[in-house]
């Protein structure tokens, strides 16, 4: 599955040094925000890719689709958090289907703010249970619907375990600017 992953270069450096980069829980939680989000995640993956190496805690973050269009990013537009002057690279990555969990990126965010998350606006409730929250975040996984509920450019993300070095297809550098 082609998809494009923004990484730090020195998480770049990691991987042509030893052939794989596997996700930094420091760099991915913010100080332990979304603890809970990005568990619920990993017990998903588990779930529908399988079980995650022995090291690997979290997975690796990628783009299947930004903004309806499948194809590489335009980093001039792209916003991608860190400093200015931060050096970053941009890979082209082919990693296997069975490997990969795509979500959708919009939804992502109603999952971060521990939201109810419902796939129709008819279908949102104003009070939902625990478990009623939890199973309705499900709906983040049905990348190929269209809905009443989310009316931008579908963006997609893609999560895998590691990043192995022969999946990069191309590195391209950039530089944070303001």
């Amino acid at each position: 599955m082609l998809l494009w992953t923004i990484q730090h270069k020195a998480a770049y450096d990691i991987l042509l040094e030893t052939g794989r980069l596997i996700a930094d829980e420091k760099y991915l939680l913010f100080e332990g925000q979304f603890r809970s989000s990005y568990d619920w995640l990993v017990e998903q993956m588990k779930k529908r890719i399988g079980m995650p190496p022995d090291d690997v805690k979290y997975p690796v973050w990628a783009w299947y689709q930004w903004e309806g269009a499948r194809k590489r990013l335009d980093m001039r537009t792209h916003r991608y958090g860190g400093e200015m002057g931060t050096p970053i690279v941009l890979l082209s990555i082919d990693v296997p289907d069975n490997m990969v969990l795509l979500s959708d990126f919009d939804m992502w965010h109603v999952i971060l703010n521990d939201g109810y998350l419902p796939l129709y606006g008819k279908d949102d409730i104003e009070d939902p249970s625990e478990d009623e929250k939890l199973k309705s975040w499900e709906n983040v996984f049905c990348v190929d619907i269209e809905t009443d509920w989310w009316n931008a450019p579908k963006s997609t993300q893609a999560t895998f375990w590691e990043l192995k070095k022969e999946w990069v297809l191309k590195a391209e550098h950039f530089v944070l600017a303001g």
